[in-house]
């Protein structure tokens, strides 16, 4: 649901820039939370972490809700920053599960499985916001009672999370359990994150993490100032529903064992890069024409709208197989829950960074045109670091320990202690 109203721009508001600011807030608390995964996850554990995160869903919803009929602004700002708290808890529990619980061969798949899923959320969202809005051509926000059925299927989560298995009594379908190292004291878990987040892999890796979702407000910026409510409504529908077609089959690439692992990174990066950068060319170009022209919002019925939006589409398809490759890539080197669980949580850690500067800037900025010159610099530093580390990714994943940096970080601060 959180996805799905960010899919309508702006929150389904008239301007983005008061959403912008609050969501930027959310994603700084996240930021903090997440550097913790690896201690968090080791001493909370993954389902409880699920439950206090899943707890705070339905603040989310109901902020929008509040700003929309009530304009009550500062319960934006305090309700997306607890919310902030469960996602950066979420966050934790669901990379960890989601880089560690699959065998070798359903890595991609079921990395692909956990995109559908959180899109699936997005086209319920779609459906509901397309129904309530379908006739809404010359309204300026999304009708406010939409959100009353976000938080009402917000709240669902809190229930059905307590129905999740803790991690040590999950089996795959071999039989083998999942691989948990034994808790350390704080300290020595703190520095290990430290360890973590200053290892060789990290940091080449540390600009992709920080622009593989600065893009998201930049759209959703493009989408608000540049389609009315109506067609906003009907991309919140066709933005999961194409992300679920083309993660999937990029799911499918991932696991194709004829080739070998290092050999799928490569491709996975070309088929993420390219349209990538195809799409950010074609929104410069749009956008510029947008300011120097002007026109009034799109409809799905204007004869711009297939021009304006596909790039629009593009971006976001691009974005989340960004996402999936990421996972992919670090769970090429660990099988382990506590490693996975301080990596996932250094990634998701700089990833919100990057997403809370990019609202930040996107609420203060009024033009789209600088933020997206920035996305495009952003994606150009990243070049050079992952080409570093997909050319030392294992050809096979290594199974009954754990691999690289993090195992040798884990011995030698065992062994001290």
């Amino acid at each position: 649901m959180a996805d799905a109203i960010s899919g309508l721009g702006g929150g389904g508001a008239a301007t983005p820039w008061a959403v912008n600011a609050a969501t930027s807030a959310t994603y700084a608390t996240s930021a903090i939370v997440c550097l913790f995964g690896g201690p968090l996850a080791t001493r909370v554990g993954i389902r409880r972490l699920l439950i206090l995160g899943a707890a705070t869903f339905p603040i989310n919803g109901s902020s929008y809700y509040v700003n929309l009929k009530y304009h009550l602004q500062w319960y934006l700002v305090f309700g997306r920053s607890i919310g902030g708290i469960g996602t950066g808890l979420w966050y934790i529990a669901e990379s960890t599960m989601v880089l560690t619980y699959p065998e070798d061969h359903r890595r991609g798949s079921m990395l692909a499985f956990w995109v559908m899923s959180r899109n699936l959320g997005q086209i319920v969202g779609g459906v509901i916001s397309l129904a309530k809005n379908y006739h809404n051509t010359h309204g300026k926000t999304i009708a406010t009672d939409t959100f009353l059925i976000f938080v009402a299927i917000e709240a669902c989560g809190l229930p059905i999370s307590l129905l999740i298995s803790p991690s040590d009594k999950v089996r795959r379908q071999d039989g083998t359990s999942i691989r948990m190292s034994p808790p350390l004291p704080w300290r020595e878990e703190f520095k290990i994150v430290w360890q973590t987040v200053i290892q060789p892999r990290s940091l080449w890796l540390s600009p992709y993490f920080f622009y593989s979702f600065f893009y998201g407000e930049v759209l959703g910026t493009y989408l608000t100032l540049n389609f009315d409510v109506r067609a906003r409504a009907l991309s919140s529908l066709i933005v999961p529903i194409s992300i679920i077609v083309f993660v999937y089959s990029f799911g499918l690439l991932l696991d194709y064992k004829a080739w070998s692992q290092r050999k799928r990174a490569v491709l996975a990066y070309i088929i993420v890069t390219v349209p990538t950068l195809a799409s950010f060319i074609w929104l410069m170009v749009n956008q510029v024409n947008h300011n120097k022209h002007g026109h009034k919002k799109l409809d799905w019925t204007s004869p711009g709208w297939p021009n304006a939006y596909l790039p629009f589409l593009i971006m976001q398809i691009s974005g989340y197989q960004c996402q999936t490759f990421i996972y992919w890539l670090i769970s090429c080197h660990s099988d382990d829950i506590n490693t996975n669980a301080r990596a996932a949580g250094v990634f998701r850690a700089i990833e919100a960074s990057g997403q809370a500067i990019s609202y930040g800037l996107n609420s203060c900025v009024k033009s789209n045109i600088p933020p997206l010159a920035i996305n495009w610099g952003l994606f150009a530093l990243t070049v050079p670091g992952c080409i570093m580390v997909i050319a030392k990714t294992p050809r096979e994943r290594v199974h009954d320990q754990i691999v690289h940096d993090d195992a040798d970080v884990d011995k030698k601060v065992q062994a001290e202690h």
